[in-house]
């Protein structure tokens, strides 16, 4: 009984609200306003002829009889109080009673079994503990080893397997079906295999990793399959080969991009194109940031213009940047050196005194306020150390750093790329080390 009151009067709220709403809408002038009230008396009507003739409050009935009489605004608080005013059963449960049958000493009924469970315990990969994004070279073949744990034997079952499933096309990959058969000893059991794994593709550099998650299934089919399978059973794969397909030409450099990208995509603010379109002018900017180094590019006659040119013609050269490159944009307050699709493009140039990349910091707010002001997440700085070198210089990978900044609010990012230019000649130091000496 409580349940169809209560139901009831559940209606009769939702029709006061459109009363409600057809008052704000006739104070406020709104077009058509009597919309509300229109769709207020036909639900009443629903509701006599739902409940009118069955409810156990005649109050209800009453109220809803009343809603036909609404003409003005005034009339609906009067509707409101009334309805609140109405008094309604309370509804209660009645102790239940149930008939314990008790077990008879003869009763040869077994237990329940326990819970059927199969806990992956981890996978190897060449030998190595698989990484939460583990490099594998595509085109070649790997070792993949699982290893489980079965809390027991599943009734009727032969075989165990493991078997990989995923939504990568099935002509990308091969992976092992891991298969146990029945053991003879007691439970639990730990047990472990190893298989063939091969990605056939190398992915590019903006892919997200290959990822497979490996389910369990007892054969044959009409054994016991209420399982449980826990444990980290996700393998993701990245089949970037840096070797082979190289991204900027210099493999450390590569390798170092990658990680940068890798810890971008932990953070999930940043979208897909946007992570994109940073990992697409990092490239070029990496590249030059290894040539430099090479070629000695930059000499001591390079003004920070000559340096800003340099670099934006460098980018304009790369096929999918090209004409997409700003220079000069506006944005906030300031004016950017450089953006692509957004992305801010800080340039800085120091001729005077040697850099680090901790110096390079300094820096960093600046390009910070145009990834905020562009209503981005991740920005790029790109510092010339144009000062005389008296010292070797540091690899190309060690001038390449991702800053996060927060002040109090979502994290921003900013990737730092130092170059160095003004390079000495390797005989000028081996002559500066022989005079230091003595000799």
């Amino acid at each position: 009984m409580s349940a169809n009151v209560y139901s009831s009067f559940a209606d009769l709220v939702g029709i006061a609200a459109q009363l409600v709403g057809w008052r704000a809408a006739v104070l406020q002038a709104e077009l058509d306003g009597d919309r509300h009230l229109r769709a207020a008396k036909a639900k009443a009507i629903l509701w006599i002829a739902e409940y009118g003739s069955a409810t156990e409050v005649p109050d209800l009935l009453g109220i809803a009889l009343r809603v036909n009489e609404v003409t003005d605004i005034v009339h609906v608080g009067n509707f409101c109080a009334g309805l609140a005013a109405i008094p309604l059963p309370i509804g209660y449960y009645a102790e239940e009673h149930r008939l314990t049958l008790r077990q008879s000493p003869n009763d040869d009924r077994q237990p329940p079994p326990p819970d059927l469970e199969i806990a992956f315990l981890l996978f190897r990969i060449n030998g190595e503990a698989a990484a939460e994004v583990h490099f594998v070279a595509p085109g070649v073949l790997h070792d993949l080893e699982v290893e489980v744990r079965i809390s027991r034997w599943a009734d009727g079952a032969d075989l165990l397997q493991l078997k990989p499933v995923t939504i990568e096309p099935s002509s990308s990959y091969e992976l092992p079906v891991f298969e146990f058969p029945r053991p003879s000893d007691k439970p639990p059991y730990i047990m472990r295999k190893t298989g063939r794994a091969l990605l056939k593709y190398a992915q590019h550099i903006g892919a997200r990793p290959y990822e497979f998650k490996y389910a369990a299934w007892f054969s044959p089919n009409a054994s016991e399959q209420a399982l449980a399978v826990v444990g980290q059973r996700t393998l993701r794969l990245e089949g970037i080969d840096v070797t082979n397909s190289p991204v900027t030409g210099y493999v450390h450099v590569d390798s170092k991009l990658l990680e940068i990208r890798d810890r971008l995509r932990r953070y999930h603010r940043q979208s897909q194109d946007e992570l994109a379109s940073v990992m697409e002018v990092l490239q070029p900017i990496a590249s030059l940031a290894a040539r430099s180094l090479q070629d000695a590019i930059f000499d001591s006659s390079v003004s920070e213009g000559t340096f800003q040119k340099a670099l934006r013609d460098e980018l304009r050269k790369a096929p999918r940047i090209g004409s997409k490159l700003e220079e000069h944009p506006r944005s906030g307050a300031g004016v950017m050196d450089l953006s692509f699709q957004g992305i801010p493009i800080e340039l800085k140039y120091e001729a005077d005194r040697l850099l680090t990349l901790e110096d390079c910091e300094r820096f960093a707010q600046q390009t910070q306020s145009y990834v905020v002001a562009n209503g981005k997440r991740v920005g790029i700085l790109c510092v010339l150390d144009n000062s005389k070198k008296v010292t070797p210089p540091f690899p190309a990978e060690d001038g390449i750093r991702l800053l996060s900044l927060n002040d109090g609010g979502s994290p921003v990012h900013v990737v730092v790329v130092l170059i160095q230019g003004n390079l000495s000649r390797p005989s000028d130091l081996s002559r500066r080390s022989a005079s230091s000496t003595g000799r």
